[in-house]
């Protein structure tokens, strides 16, 4: 049974994920914000501007604290859920960016693009640490193992590729 209908963005929804205690919930759209929703009601709290295209992605931190999003404008922003206040704004990709993960611990960040490449970004500061680079087409997804050794990438080049996370 359908429990809501949340309505708010001017344009199509692309990416939605849930927080990890399941309170809130993130959408990001082609009209360039990320949005945050209390899911025991619906209410929107707040829209986080400051992307210049769509956003392709959304993801929580494991502890809630952080949302990261991707998008066509090449960049990954990490915005504060408590205020919804723009942290940092990581740069590096030369096309879209379409897959952000953090590691279960929460301290790295994982993009993949249409740049063909994997960033490895330290969240304290931004830092890139490592460009990850082999895959011949966009890369659609990026997941960590469950301890953060490992972090594997999937492609439009039909292979999935594992690296070595630390």
């Amino acid at each position: 049974a359908l429990l809501r209908v949340l309505e708010g963005h001017t344009d199509s929804v692309i990416s939605v994920v849930f927080s990890p205690d399941g309170g809130l919930l993130a959408s990001g759209s082609v009209d360039d914000t990320v949005r945050l929703w209390r899911v025991a009601d619906g209410r929107l709290l707040r829209v986080l501007e400051g992307h210049t295209a769509s956003v392709i992605s959304v993801v929580f931190s494991p502890d809630g604290a952080l949302l990261a999003s991707g998008s066509e404008d090449h960049t990954v922003r990490l915005w504060r859920v408590a205020d919804g206040a723009l942290l940092r704004t990581l740069e590096g990709h030369t096309d879209s960016v379409i897959s952000v993960v953090f590691s279960p611990d929460g301290a790295l960040l994982a993009s993949g693009s249409g740049d063909n490449t994997v960033r490895l970004w330290r969240v304290a500061d931004g830092a890139l640490l490592r460009t990850l680079e082999g895959h011949t087409d966009d890369v659609m997804s990026v997941a960590f193992s469950p301890d953060g050794s490992i972090l594997a990438s999937g492609s439009r080049d039909g292979t999935v590729r594992l690296w070595g996370a630390r």
